[in-house]
């Protein structure tokens, strides 16, 4: 069981039985709620005991679990179970609440009162091009600030269409989202008017201020910017249109379909927030919008409809809660950990707690500490699953001690089918420049994620002295479509179709003017293998034009192999794997004497290197060899 309280909370539930502390939020009546026992059959925890103060009122006792601990207000989570009507009582009552497989992962009790204030709520909202709102009396200026979960529905040649906004007149005193035309999406603040390619139907979560239109969606983002000119908007917005001076149909209505819609009049204030729209169906059977920050329903133009399938179970803060109780989780933690010699074979052995489930022990090894992340350290390894009735676990080790691997640390993970690739991605910002020059004879295969194929031209890696003269290139070509596309010496070639964005791996790779998608190759037509120095070192997530960089891309790499000559498997050079060194991420070079090369942006964020699947649940104390050769461990 993995307690993220207090080291009392462990031993109450070896001895199940203990009075854990409660927590009471302010406001409401005194009553609480407490965790009094956990029950539990060979260690597997089956029922949970709770104790509910006296009050002078009946109120409900709920229980709230999830895959993550999403704190003592109940509306923050996704299942809410009511356990009982609590009676009006002089005395402490104690409730028994099952737990049946399969479960979650945490969970806690609450007392709370809870009122729907509309008939019911649904997933989204939909406009046919013939309805939209107008958000109260207050105009945007420079300082405000949209988040909008969205997808644009309809994307016509010629036919221009607002989103949501205020404007003088086009480009003037204008906060706006708009297609221009087709599939050109526009983002107005003051008189920056950056532009977007849009997909149509595809969810979008954007994030408008005057600092930078952010768009984000499953596996990549962009960024495009807006100017910082002051002004101030004649008239309110208008949500699916453009309320241009006044007039919310001057302009096509937007298409669209509306998950959520957030309004701050002041982008550095989160307490400066006037709009938390939801879609909902009132008692009268109108389908509108919701406001939780005050409470009150927007007024429609025009009729919106909703079929039942939209509904979905209410997640609004309505839930008044009085008391929460502390936490009680489902999964495994160490409680202590060390390495020893057994015939020579380094083992590791970890002491932990029951747990609900069946969770994975991993073991990260490598020169320095990585830290409470695997991600973040040299090397990760499965040791085994650990069964829900077990306290301990042992196995040999996949390592020796060595300058190579003098730090290690266990960690216990769940929903883990299997330990993916440790990956380098990009956020569109970062990119490595190496110390190898490719040249006429230079292989490359790399096993890399297409992030964002999209919006913007995808380098995966370059060095060219100019475009069409000594290029060594691959990137995606999205002129006429989306292509992979191979720049040899002189000679271009788009080979392959792109795969779908995403983090799905995969093999791409060059050398002698041969191409390759996993397990298709093509060979570029014209190219040579006359000899040719690519102009600029190799340079991956960019591209490199004699020194000048441009066109960084979002993609993410799991692993990097070049050979010196492309029909000599015995020259490979360079192995290049994901890792992180004195707090920068970047390439380590495996090989003998291997070399890391770091983030060469001297600007933005750096890379984020992840485990794609891996859920980790505690780690333990880092363990180090000492010069004696024991094991000694450090905080």
């Amino acid at each position: 069981m993995n307690w993220k309280i207090t080291e009392s909370i462990a031993v109450c539930l070896m001895l199940a039985a203990a009075a854990l502390p409660c927590e009471t939020l302010a406001q409401g009546p005194s009553r609480t709620v407490r965790i009094a026992a956990v029950n539990s059959e060979g260690g597997v925890v089956t029922s949970v005991d709770l104790a509910v103060s006296a009050g002078a009122e009946a109120i409900t006792l709920y229980a709230v679990h999830g895959a993550v601990d999403q704190g003592p207000d109940m509306n923050a989570w996704d299942t809410i179970d009511s356990v009982a009507t609590v009676p009006a009582s002089e005395s402490e009552l104690t409730y028994n609440y099952p737990v049946s497989q399969p479960f979650d992962a945490a969970y806690r009790f609450a007392l709370a009162s809870y009122t729907l204030p509309f008939k019911k709520q649904l997933a989204f909202i939909k406009s046919d091009g013939s309805q939209h709102f107008i958000l109260g009396d207050k105009c945007p200026n420079q300082d405000w600030r949209v988040t909008a979960d969205v997808s644009f529905n309809y994307f016509v040649s010629g036919y221009a269409q607002g989103y949501w906004g205020a404007r003088k007149a086009a480009r003037d005193s204008a906060f706006l989202c708009l297609c221009e035309a087709n599939d050109k999406l526009r983002f107005d603040t003051a008189g920056g008017t950056p532009t977007y390619t849009g997909t149509k139907d595809r969810r979008y979560q954007i994030d408008q201020t005057n600092q930078g239109v952010p768009i984000t969606w499953d596996g990549g983002s962009n960024t495009v910017n807006v100017s910082k000119d002051a002004f101030t908007s004649p008239c309110p917005m208008g949500l699916f249109a453009v309320n241009s001076n006044g007039s919310a149909t001057s302009l096509n209505r937007g298409r669209m379909t509306l998950y959520s819609f957030r309004v701050w009049t002041n982008r550095t204030d989160s307490t400066s927030l006037i709009y938390d729209l939801i879609p909902c169906v009132k008692n009268d059977d109108t389908v509108t919008l919701y406001n939780r920050v005050d409470g009150s329903f927007l007024s429609p133009t025009g009729t919106f409809t909703y079929a039942e399938a939209d509904v979905v179970t209410p997640t609004v803060g309505d839930f008044t809660v009085v008391s929460a109780s502390a936490l009680l989780t489902g999964n495994k933690r160490i409680l202590s950990s060390s390495i020893t010699q057994i015939n020579g074979v380094p083992t590791g052995r970890v002491s932990l707690t029951t747990g609900f489930e069946t969770n994975t022990v991993l073991v990260a090894y490598g020169a320095v500490d990585g830290g409470d992340d695997p991600a973040h350290w040299d090397n990760c390894a499965i040791l085994g699953d650990v069964a829900p009735d077990a306290t301990s676990f042992s196995s040999a080790l996949p390592f020796a001690w060595s300058k190579t691997a003098c730090y290690a640390r266990f960690f216990t993970a769940s929903q883990l089918d299997l330990l993916g690739d440790k990956v380098l991605k990009s956020s569109g910002t970062q990119y490595i420049v190496t110390d190898y020059t490719a040249n006429s004879l230079t292989r490359i295969r790399a096993r890399l994620a297409f992030i964002d194929t999209t919006s913007q031209t995808v380098v995966m890696w370059s060095g060219r002295e100019s475009a069409g003269v000594n290029t060594f290139n691959t990137l995606i070509d999205s002129f006429g479509g989306s292509y992979i596309r191979f720049d040899y010496k002189n000679q271009t070639s788009r080979m392959f179709t792109t795969p779908a964005e995403g983090m799905e791996l995969h093999m791409v790779a060059m050398g002698g003017a041969l191409c390759r998608l996993d397990d298709e190759s093509k060979t570029i037509t014209g190219a040579t293998v006359s000899d040719f120095t690519a102009g600029a070192p190799l340079t991956f997530f960019a591209m490199n034009t004699a020194g000048t960089i441009n066109y960084i891309s979002c993609v993410a790499f799991a692993e990097v192999k070049i050979w010196s000559d492309y029909a000599d498997e015995a020259s490979l050079v360079r192995h290049l794997v994901p890792t992180v060194r004195d707090g920068k991420c970047g390439f380590l070079d495996t090989l003998e004497g291997g070399k890391f090369y770091p983030n060469s942006a001297e600007s933005g964020n750096d890379f984020e290197v992840l485990y794609p699947n891996l859920n980790v649940l505690s780690a333990s104390d880092v363990m180090c060899k000492s010069g004696s050769g024991l094991t000694i461990f450090v905080r």
